[in-house]
């Protein structure tokens, strides 16, 4: 879509919308993050699916956040770059965020689209699809970790089950498997997991130091992550486990979130060392942004991932990519 923008930016987001399939809402929105990049200008009149040309839609007055520091100051000015055209009126900080994050990944899908499914780098391999069924070919008995962070909502708890049985039938006798689980309903996210085959080992969790999750049907400032332990079969130490993990929030100034989920990379790297030893295959069957597979490679382990958003593998891989490029090899951000 980007590179259909640059070359016919005079075309209206409705026709570019038909060539490409997808909708106009989707055009509006990268044309908006074009635009605003200076890569396309902006056109006055545009052709519509007929030829005609008609007035582009009337700019909108430039947006307005509130902020209480200058930390959040930077924050917002970042945030309007990246939406452009398409922020306007008064706008809070974390819609405001939101709102990149998924205007991102859009744009990622869009790309994604039209490539490969899979990409493999020199220590890592990342899949597009169901984990059900692109992880169906890992052997019996061949991964030393799962460390992954799966959908809390009501669609996603479901999907513990068939986690359970994965992580049982591919983790060696005694492995781990890190599940980061989420609140409110936390209690059938456990059963789901020993239903589908999994022994308790333990339950830890991240303290978080910055910005909280409101949950407001229950009244709770969260102020750590859940963070399940378990294994197949019964578990075999190797070390000693410390099961407190002290990090900043989502939105510290050194983060740079990618997606609306996403988690710190300082933990994952902790609970990566505590787990699994250098050169051990770790899996994740939900990359979201690649928080566990950027974490993976930092600490010199074997990475093999997927998700069922092509946006979310490609978020993966540009990552990596540029983790691969820096001279120390390593990661600032999560």
């Amino acid at each position: 879509m980007a590179e259909a923008l640059r070359r016919l930016p005079s075309l209206s987001d409705r026709r570019l919308a038909l060539m490409s399939g997808v909708d106009g809402k989707t055009v509006a929105a990268v044309r908006g993050e074009l635009v605003g990049r200076a890569e396309i200008p902006h056109v006055e009149a545009r052709a519509d699916t007929l030829g005609r040309q008609q007035p582009a839609r009337k700019r909108r007055p430039p947006a307005t956040i509130f902020v209480q520091s200058a930390r959040d100051a930077d924050r917002a000015a970042n945030a309007l770059l990246a939406l452009g055209d398409d922020a306007s009126g008064l706008i809070g900080l974390t819609r405001a965020e939101e709102r990149v994050r998924m205007a991102n990944l859009t744009r990622m899908r869009i790309e994604a689209a039209a490539g490969p499914s899979e990409h493999t780098g020199e220590a890592w391999e990342l899949r597009t699809g169901d984990f059900r069924e692109v992880l169906a070919d890992l052997a019996d008995q061949s991964v030393d970790a799962v460390v992954t962070d799966p959908p809390y909502n009501n669609d996603g708890v479901p999907l513990y089950e068939p986690l359970g049985a994965l992580c049982l039938r591919v983790l060696k006798l005694g492995r781990v498997a890190v599940v980061y689980a989420g609140h409110l309903q936390l209690d059938r996210e456990m059963e789901l997991l020993t239903r589908g085959g999994l022994t308790y080992m333990w339950h830890g969790v991240n303290v978080l130091s910055g910005r909280h999750t409101r949950v407001r049907t229950r009244m709770v400032f969260g102020q750590h992550r859940s963070v399940l332990l378990y294994s197949a079969g019964p578990y075999r130490p190797r070390t000693w486990l410390n099961d407190v993990v002290f990090a900043k929030g989502r939105g510290g100034p050194e983060e740079r979130p990618l997606h609306p989920w996403q988690q710190a990379l300082g933990p994952v790297r902790y609970w990566i060392r505590q787990v699994s030893e250098p050169g051990e295959l770790i899996v994740d069957p939900f990359l979201g942004s690649g928080t566990t597979a950027v974490a993976a490679v930092m600490e010199g382990r074997r990475f093999i991932g997927c998700d069922i958003d092509p946006g979310c593998v490609e978020t993966t891989r540009r990552r990596l990519v540029e983790l691969a490029a820096r001279p120390d090899n390593d990661e600032a951000g999560a």
